[in-house]
């Protein structure tokens, strides 16, 4: 029961990543939400800078949600090994992109500050645990690879995560800004206390591995 209710899960996950990742395209073609940019100060829609970041943290993003959930499949590790590493690293550029503007955008986070600490923290958590991910796969440390990128891969889904709460919170009649902030956070900290738990089993399930061989 608990490994159907698993697979379940991560089916719903797939396909979240798959429409959400689908957004940088729209945004390509159309442009950035209207109602995204209606609480932004009108200098900073002046500004350029601001743009380029911000089209470079979507564009990246939507990258990297809609390639990371592939990096997991089993069959792919063992039997498509280069495959593997070719789209790890495109992942890898892209994650490093999108965490490092997202702490740009971060800063002129909509919410103030209590929102802009939250989206600037998870950026920074972002780059951190995407760059260990590589550090450990050239090292040949495998387990300690899957627990970073693990997290790395749930708090990219923080964008998902994000645009399931927002117009959660709007349906349920909450003040915006105020629901912003704890947004701000909750999109990611639940994401990270899954990822937490996924490596904990991980960890357990590669003990027993090790003791069943060694008996």
């Amino acid at each position: 029961m608990k490994r159907y209710f698993l697979k379940s899960m991560w089916v719903i996950v797939v396909i979240l990543a798959i429409l959400i990742g689908y957004i940088p395209v729209d945004y390509l073609l159309n442009g950035v939400n209207t109602g995204y940019l209606e609480l932004k100060s009108q200098a900073l829609l002046n500004s350029k800078t601001w743009y380029f970041f911000l089209y470079m943290h979507i564009i990246s993003g939507g990258i990297t949600i809609l390639i990371g959930w592939v990096q997991f499949n089993q069959t792919m590790q063992k039997k498509w090994t280069n495959l593997h590493r070719t789209i790890g690293k495109i992942y890898l550029i892209s994650a490093l992109f999108c965490s490092l503007s997202g702490i740009y955008v971060g800063f002129f986070a909509t919410g103030g500050w209590v929102a802009a600490a939250g989206f600037i923290t998870v950026a920074c958590i972002y780059f951190y645990t995407s760059i260990q991910g590589f550090f450990h796969i050239k090292k040949g440390q495998i387990l300690s690879h899957q627990n970073f990128m693990t997290y790395s891969y749930a708090v990219c889904l923080s964008a998902v995560t994000l645009r399931l709460a927002t117009p959660t919170a709007y349906v349920l009649g909450l003040d915006y800004i105020s629901s912003y902030q704890i947004i701000a956070w909750a999109a990611w900290i639940p994401n990270l206390a899954i990822a937490y738990w996924i490596n904990k089993n991980r960890e357990v399930n590669s003990q027993i591995l090790k003791t069943s061989k060694l008996t």
